[in-house]
């Protein structure tokens, strides 16, 4: 792995709250989690590239993953006067804690920062090694495509709210 990605990943798990340390001929060493458990991961470097760098974003993505918890809408967590609705209603919510679990949401989140890192002929190889998460790239592009009309609609809309709300963004003088 070249030293850019490296410095790159570094800077994702610092945003974490984790340090990663990259020894030459040594497993790749992440240490920083809250858990007492495993206060640090090795990851092996006898893989390829492409199943490194993901396998080191997963394990960065246990952090933001963690912190926020599966959310259900309103209208599967209300109690319901019918048994049916009531038994339809958990079962929803049961299938998606199942299917949704931790795994999926870390792999998901590895794949949506992978695709921003700047690797696309390793995020190509890891596809082809890996073709079950090709299904996974469909919400990949979702969660770029919003956070990108995030960012660009963003900074007009914070300046209109300066300019509506009166204030300056310089100093006053």
């Amino acid at each position: 792995m070249n030293t850019d990605t490296q410095k790159l990943l570094s800077g994702i798990a610092k945003c974490a709250g984790l340090t990663i340390e990259f020894p030459d001929g040594a497993p790749v060493r992440i240490s920083g989690f809250q858990d007492d458990y495993s206060p640090s991961v090795l990851i092996t470097i006898d893989q390829p590239d492409s199943e490194l760098i993901f396998a080191i974003l997963q394990k960065i993505g246990l952090v933001p993953v963690q912190s926020k918890p599966l959310h259900f809408p309103w209208l599967f967590n209300r109690p319901y006067k019918s048994e049916f609705a009531g038994e339809v209603a958990y079962r929803t919510r049961r299938t998606v804690r199942h299917n949704l679990n931790l795994e999926w949401r870390t792999g998901l989140w590895a794949l949506c920062a992978y695709t921003q890192i700047g690797c696309p002929n390793e995020l190509r190889d890891f596809l082809k090694r890996h073709p079950e998460k090709m299904k996974l790239m469909v919400l990949v592009w979702f969660v770029i495509l919003r956070v990108r009309l995030v960012r660009f609609f963003y900074f007009p809309i914070r300046i209109l709210g300066c300019v509506f709300a009166g204030k300056t963004t310089g100093k006053d003088s």
